[in-house]
């Protein structure tokens, strides 16, 4: 059913003069009609008025000679424009229509129902170009807003239409790229061009899974690079379900494939040195021992463990930029010392690890473990300056039964006995190793349980005034039922259980004190415990004594912070020490006494301003009286230094009378050794203190 006309329906009619409207008028009686008869009358009521069809007569008033140019001058988007003549002109017919007018009627056999038919059509026609026009548009300003490429193959003439923004993202202009399936597969990369030729055919054919096509191909640029293009499609089908014609776009994808592909190579690589990280160097020793299983040789690879000795002295002396520096100049050195085929990476701050690909032998990765080492004990030039720096690395072989992890964990076990065994070697794995490790894991675990349940015994070995015998003091120390005393405490440092772990002897040892300092015999005595830089570098340490002691009620003057020589002159970490150690004193009047004095090469500076009251002479110096000359002129000689400081001093180890005697001789003041007493528990300590008597 045919629209109905607008209801009023409104016209404009341009014609000469009254008499030429008179047919108009009496075919349309409803409608709303304006007469106009020239040229400009009729643009200006068609600019202040909307009207539902235009009439324009051929006869119109000078100077326009004929009505059908002014008709085609008034053709726009909105209202229909139909041209009436008075005799036929076939001519001037077809270039109405080429014009876009609406309908050449003739007036003469004219009637309301033709007229009317004329413009109900011609009012619905116009309508539908209108949408058509609008659509067209949305569709133009989306493909120009998703900046897309279309292309449109027609399969029976096998020709492709591509735009101009198709040719544009290939760098072409439209007039150099013609329309055949060539000019698309002819620059598709040769590795892609295969498949996506094979993905066309089984669209067309109708045989893929999918019912749009989608492909990702490479496509070269004008420039000679290639772009990555992502092309999609849909297809008109015949009965037999083979495209006739198939229409898609493509877009420029290849921002997102580098993304990707940058983002993949950040995930593997580290961002300093550029190297493989740790999740790259286990896929490809993965590789490896995968390569070996298939080919059964005994052994398939190697991995060095690389650590840098002293790198955080020199971080830490010039600033991290310096240390970024000197890593990335030492990963290009190791880069250069390997093979073509092996790996370096870079797992966290100075730790390298390094694949040896196809190794057979452990003398052929000690090998190449010693050429890495001299070519990183050449000079480092950062900032101007010269720099040495040597390396510990451990050797671990894969197998074609290995697992990765294991492989890695055995290389970082050796890497640490080369450490252990002076720096600047190497050291390969073996069985012991795993051994030892897995002894110091279970004492570690055995050690953090103690600590929590507050399981582990506080014991006291006795200090005495070397002249008379009478007990000054104690020494506190934690008892451990396995393990070499020495080992337990490295252990507990390395891994920071020594914070807790000398919280909880501090604790113990000031609140046994104070109970022993209230007895008859107690008064006077004072309580040594041992503290390591690890602890005393915790924030709060001065905070966490002053709460000790106000919750034991102990006189702080009567507490001892034993501090070994070692940690005392450590370079600049001795400075930060001493300032904890200034602020016990200075703040709580706890006093510092330094520990194993005479084992190491520390500066006399290390005593100047020292705060404390006395030095203990190192068990090994005291072990050498009465064997070694040398031994007795070394105690004799810091015997000297301290009394000259002021300080006092103590003998550690004394083991037999002989020692006694001899320290006596020196004018040593107090003593400590198995020789006076075994370190003793609260009790016997207490039972030694109300009898006089020692143990």
């Amino acid at each position: 059913m045919a629209a109905p006309l607008p209801d009023p329906l409104r016209v404009l009619a341009v014609a000469a003069d009254h008499a030429c409207h008179a047919p108009v008028r009496a075919l349309l009686k409803h409608a709303q009609i304006d007469h106009v008869t020239t040229a400009a009358e009729a643009s200006n009521a068609t600019a202040a008025h909307g009207y539902d069809v235009i009439l324009v007569d051929r006869d119109i008033a000078p100077p326009q000679p004929d009505g059908l140019k002014l008709a085609t001058e008034l053709v726009n988007d909105d209202t229909p424009v139909i041209v009436l003549a008075h005799a036929a002109d076939r001519e001037a017919d077809e270039r109405a229509a080429a014009a876009g007018l609406a309908d050449f009627l003739l007036v003469p056999g004219l009637s309301t129902d033709r007229l009317e038919h004329a413009i109900r059509y011609a009012i619905t026609h116009q309508r539908t170009l209108k949408r058509l026009k609008e659509s067209e548009e949305r569709h133009t300003l989306a493909l120009r807003g998703a900046d897309d490429g279309l292309w449109d193959w027609d399969l029976a003439s096998d020709r492709v239409y591509y735009s101009t923004r198709w040719k544009a993202a290939l760098g072409y202009r439209d007039c150099e790229i013609g329309e055949t399936r060539g000019e698309w597969l002819g620059r598709v990369h040769p590795d892609d061009r295969a498949p996506l030729t094979q993905a066309l055919d089984a669209f067309v054919n109708g045989t893929a899974k999918q019912d749009r096509f989608l492909f990702e191909h490479r496509v070269q640029h004008r420039d000679g690079d290639y772009r990555w293009l992502l092309a999609r499609g849909t297809a008109v089908r015949d009965a037999r379900n083979r495209a006739t014609r198939v229409v898609g776009a493509t877009s420029d994808t290849t921002e997102r494939r580098e993304s990707e592909r940058r983002l993949q190579h950040d995930a593997l690589h580290d961002n300093l040195t550029g190297l493989p990280n740790r999740v790259l160097f286990l896929d490809r020793l993965d590789q490896s021992i995968r390569r070996a299983q298939r080919r059964h040789p005994a052994t398939c690879a190697a991995v060095l463990f690389l650590d840098l000795d002293r790198f955080k002295v020199i971080n830490d002396s010039l600033g991290h930029a310096s240390g970024d520096e000197l890593l990335q100049k030492v990963a290009r050195r190791l880069e250069a010392a390997l093979r073509p085929n092996d790996t370096v990476a870079r797992l966290s701050g100075d730790e390298f690890t390094l694949l040896l690909d196809d190794v057979s032998d452990p003398r052929e990765a000690t090998v190449i473990a010693e050429r890495v080492l001299q070519s990183l004990k050449l000079p480092f030039v950062i900032g101007g300056r010269e720099l040495f720096i040597d390396s510990s690395i451990g050797i671990a072989l894969a197998t074609a039964q290995s697992v990765p992890e294991e492989v890695m964990r055995d290389a970082d076990v050796a890497m640490y006995r080369a450490k252990a065994d002076g720096k600047g070697r190497h050291a390969v794995f073996d069985a012991a190793m795993h051994k030892q490790v897995m002894r110091r894991l279970d004492l570690e675990g055995d050690l953090r349980r103690a600590i929590e349940t507050r399981a582990l015994e506080v014991v006291y070995q006795p200090i005495t005034q070397a002249a008379t015998g009478r007990i000054v003091g104690f020494e506190a120390s934690c008892r451990w039922p396995s393990g070499e005393p020495a080992e337990v405490l490295a252990m507990a440092d390395e891994t920071g259980l020594s914070v807790p772990l000398g919280r909880q002897i501090l604790e113990t040892a000031t609140a046994q004190l104070a109970e022993w300092r209230a007895l008859p015999k107690g008064a006077g005595l004072t309580i040594g415990v041992n503290v390591s830089a690890r602890q005393l570098g915790e924030p709060g340490f001065v905070a966490m004594l002053d709460e000790i002691l106000t919750a034991t009620g102990l006189d702080p003057r009567s507490l001892r912070l034993e501090v070994s020589e070692h940690d005392l002159s450590r370079g600049r970490a001795d400075d930060a020490t001493r300032r904890v150690l200034d602020q016990a004193y200075e703040q709580l009047s706890v006093r510092t006494h330094i520990d194993d004095f005479g084992t190491g090469a520390s500066p006399l500076r290390l005593l100047h301003r020292f705060p404390g009251d006395a030095i203990k002479v190192s068990r090994e110096l005291v072990a050498g009286i009465g064997i070694d000359a040398g031994a007795f002129e070394i105690v004799r000689a810091v015997v000297g230094l301290a009394h000259n400081l002021g300080l006092e001093v103590i003998a550690d180890g004394v083991e037999k009378r002989e020692q006694l005697d001899y320290l006596k001789v020196l004018g040593c003041e107090f003593a400590q050794g198995f020789h006076i007493s075994a370190p003793l528990g609260a009790d016997e300590a207490r039972a030694m203190l109300e009898s006089g008597v020692l143990a």
